[in-house]
């Protein structure tokens, strides 16, 4: 029997429960969060083991998900990793500027990062379908009207504001798409508008001799919903791709468009998208997409500079 632990049963901890309790057999769960309230209630509706700790836990576990506020991360995968457990999932933003990553190095092998866009359709299309070396430049962007008053807690800390919790899954596709390695910022502006950490940012980079521009905003009006976008500029033409489609150019020509229809595969079991189920199917079997710590790393560090 498979051994799972999931710390933090907010919106996150529930979704990999939900998913992971109907994709998988022969499974025992163990729920750690701090609210006496809400375990109560699941120790009656749940069949799996709530704790308010995991003091007493000595027992390593086959699959740790990590989903706490972000400022509890590195501690709880310190005691993961101590424990012995084979695998750690840890949902971004993982820490945040001031945080001492190394513990996260010393894990590698064990730990993924959780950037579920990677499991995207139109993203593993990307991934399968664009010629690095035909790239000259990629544009990102991330808009929505997410924030419209000041954040409480950690979401108006260091640990928030657009680019550590929205901006880096665009990041994060550049690093997959791309193998960005070593990127440098060439120019930035980050504005706090609402919240105090950032609420619209723009930055210019280059790596692997491709220039990269990206654009976040949670802050604008005219858009109802979440969005981000690729543009990325070829020798063949310039791919347009969002969450639903993805369209070529060449010379203002439409050449050709696939939609997230016709791409996404089947899976087992639906919730908040395809891509979160695949992203734990993935977790728990081959770990073919996760992100690996070395790709989150580079994904950290470039957000650290632009918040230096």
């Amino acid at each position: 029997m498979k051994k799972i632990i999931i710390y933090g049963f907010g919106r996150m901890g529930l979704c990999h429960y939900s998913i992971l309790n109907k994709v998988l057999d022969g499974t025992s769960f163990t729920i750690v969060d701090t609210n006496k309230k809400q375990n109560a209630i699941l120790s009656k509706n749940l069949n799996a083991k709530i704790l308010q700790d995991d003091n007493a836990l000595n027992e390593p576990f086959d699959f740790s998900l990590v989903c706490t506020p972000p400022m509890f991360h590195l501690a709880t995968i310190k005691k993961c990793l101590q424990r012995g457990d084979k695998n750690i999932f840890i949902e971004k933003p993982f820490g945040g500027n001031p945080d001492d990553f190394s513990i996260l190095k010393g894990g590698a092998d064990k730990c993924r990062i959780g950037y579920y866009q990677r499991y995207n359709p139109i993203i593993d299309w990307l991934k399968g379908n664009i010629d690095i070396s035909k790239v000259v430049k990629v544009e990102g962007s991330y808009f929505s009207n997410t924030i419209e008053k000041k954040p409480k807690g950690w979401r108006n800390g260091p640990y928030s504001g657009v680019l550590n919790e929205m901006g880096s899954h665009i990041i994060d596709q550049a690093v997959f798409l791309f193998k960005l390695e070593a990127p440098q910022i060439l120019d930035k502006n980050i504005e706090s508008k609402i919240s105090d950490v950032g609420d619209i940012v723009h930055l210019k980079l280059k790596d692997n001799d491709i220039e990269f521009e990206f654009n976040f905003n949670w802050i604008d009006k005219s858009y109802r919903k979440p969005v981000f976008e690729l543009k990325i500029f070829t020798e063949d033409g310039i791919y347009i791709a969002d969450q639903q489609k993805i369209e070529l150019y060449n010379d203002d020509e439409l050449k050709m468009k696939k939609t997230v229809v016709d791409l996404a595969p089947e899976v087992p079991y639906y919730l908040r998208g395809i891509d979160y189920t695949m992203q734990l199917i993935d977790f728990v079997g081959k770990q073919k997409n996760n992100a690996t710590v070395q790709e989150a790393l580079i994904t950290r560090n470039l957000i650290r500079q632009a918040l230096a």
